[in-house]
């Protein structure tokens, strides 16, 4: 998968994930409390879009290098959810998404949950694009 087609996937997906979320703790909220209204400000939706494309330019981190051994890896792949971590928590104290620590929590909470599924939804695209690959190769290859 080329970079642009990467960073555009998990902008999607983590915007995605994100409304989703928002979406889930608001039916919460209306099941336990009968509050049914959300407030946003005007810029709470492109603050989403921001914040998910900020996201994804810190996959680039962990961008396909032959190179790299498995421990290089592993430390690449900490880095990397530290560094999402501190987009997503300084984005949010700015933004205002959250006001008080049971608000963080809930955003730790919800970008744990995102991470996972952005992890699994691009190791599935990644497997689906390497057997388009190797099918396109077994039909190019002359039979003996």
């Amino acid at each position: 998968m080329n970079k642009a087609k990467l960073i555009f996937n998990h902008t999607l997906m983590i915007s995605t994930a994100i409304l989703f979320g928002l979406g889930v703790r608001t039916a919460v909220l209306f099941f336990a409390t009968g509050s049914y209204m959300i407030n946003w400000e005007w810029y709470i939706p492109l603050s989403i879009i921001a914040v998910g494309f900020l996201c994804s330019l810190a996959s680039l981190l962990l961008y396909d290098d032959p190179a790299t051994s498995r421990a290089n890896m592993r430390v690449r792949i900490c880095l990397h959810f530290l560094l999402v971590l501190a987009v997503v928590s300084i984005s949010g104290c700015f933004f205002g998404w959250y006001s008080d620590l049971a608000g963080y929590l809930l955003i730790l909470i919800m970008y744990i949950l995102i991470y996972a599924f952005v992890w699994i939804s691009t190791v599935w695209m990644l497997r689906t694009d390497e057997k388009k690959i190797n099918e396109a190769i077994n039909e190019i290859r002359d039979e003996e």
